[in-house]
């Protein structure tokens, strides 16, 4: 039997996470910002965390990636930290790479991308992974990449 799970950042707006834990959602994984600055925080990602602990909701975060450099992911992997430093996580937390202008790198830069970002997050004590659609990972990330750390899946348009 499968688990549910929702992806939420501040788009979903005001949510009542008591509705959602009784309606068998079992787990949330929280936007907690994208970009390289603090100000790109999820302006919800504290009232989510909060309300999902206070709900007995598991959660995992992640983190929307427009880096395109070394120094910029760099940038992104404090920021996230930053963001993420004192909270307990029961799934991974995650690196979100989706953007045309990462994708148009190729393959071996977008690796080298997300290795330097999943090493950093995870050299400070967090399970990390990956989270990019099915066909982007398998044409934009290396094999060691996809078999190194936890792969979730964008599978847009299908319910289980």
């Amino acid at each position: 039997m499968g688990k549910y799970g929702i992806d939420v950042s501040e788009h979903q707006g005001v949510i009542d996470w008591t509705k959602v834990r009784n309606s068998g959602i079992d787990f949330a994984i929280l936007r907690a910002g994208y970009g390289r600055v603090i100000s790109q925080k999820d302006s919800r990602f504290e009232e989510y965390y909060a309300e999902c602990q206070k709900n007995n909701i598991p959660v995992g975060a992640y983190w929307y990636s427009y880096a395109t450099t070394v120094e910029e992911v760099k940038q992104e992997a404090e920021v996230f930290l930053k963001v993420i430093t004192g909270k307990k996580f029961a799934y991974p937390v995650y690196f979100d790479l989706e953007e045309p202008k990462q994708l148009a790198l190729g393959k071996e830069k977008c690796s080298e991308i997300a290795e330097i970002f999943l090493k950093a997050v995870e050299k400070s004590g967090y399970f990390v992974g990956l989270y990019m659609s099915k066909s982007h990972l398998e044409t934009h990330m290396s094999e060691k990449i996809r078999n190194r750390y936890a792969v979730w899946v964008a599978h847009y348009g299908v319910y289980c």
